[in-house]
């Protein structure tokens, strides 16, 4: 999805409900392109799209500041606050009437949500896969971002658990996954998935959060 052009943004969304998912900082030793070709600094949103009269041709794209700004603009999005894991918490957040404004996330979350939209964002920085979100990550993160003060499904718990935990003879845990990322980023901070591990654990489902 190449957005280069503010002529091609404004075509973009003309043809594709566009929905900003994620806002999250680069770490160190992570690169990643924008939809304009352009190398990302510091911080990117990522945005979902889906063809208004062609269901099947959908997807994510990556991009920075400025495009990002333009196309929250569009939309008439405030914007996602940042989610930066190297500091207390994600604080801020362009689109609205202020872009170059800091403000804390101001929207009512559910406990449960927060931990789940902590721990996606979490695997969007550390798989540095935003542009190519597909499956549960991405349809559950859209959900959580629409809807931050609703309790997700058990089954959306169980899908990112699902997602962390990988197939087959491929096991992990969220912890091992950020683990390696903290080698280089020694400031990333400690999570709690204490609730959705309650919830996976009357379950009898073994929690891949922990």
């Amino acid at each position: 999805m190449l957005c280069r052009y503010e002529s091609r943004r404004i075509e973009i969304v003309k043809k594709y409900n566009i929905t900003p998912i994620a806002h999250v900082k680069l770490l160190t030793g992570q690169e990643k392109k924008s939809c304009t070709n352009d190398k990302l600094e510091d911080k990117y949103y990522c945005f979902s799209y889906v063809h208004k009269k062609n269901k099947n041709d959908s997807g994510t794209f990556d991009c920075g500041k400025y495009a990002a700004e333009h196309f929250l603009k569009l939309l008439n999005h405030e914007g996602i606050p940042l989610f930066n894991p190297l500091s207390s918490e994600g604080t801020s957040h362009v689109g609205g009437a202020s872009n170059t404004d800091e403000t804390r996330d101001k929207r009512e979350w559910n406990a449960v949500a927060k931990e789940l939209s902590n721990a996606m964002n979490l695997l969007i920085i550390c798989w540095n896969v935003s542009g190519n979100l597909n499956g549960a990550l991405r349809d559950v993160k859209k959900k959580i971002e629409a809807n931050p003060d609703k309790e997700p499904s058990p089954a959306n718990i169980k899908s990112i658990n699902t997602v962390i935990g990988g197939r087959g003879e491929e096991k992990r845990k969220l912890s091992d996954i950020v683990g390696k990322l903290r080698k280089d980023n020694l400031t990333l901070r400690e999570y709690s998935f204490d609730l959705i591990n309650d919830i996976l654990d009357k379950q009898n489902i073994p929690s891949n959060f922990i």
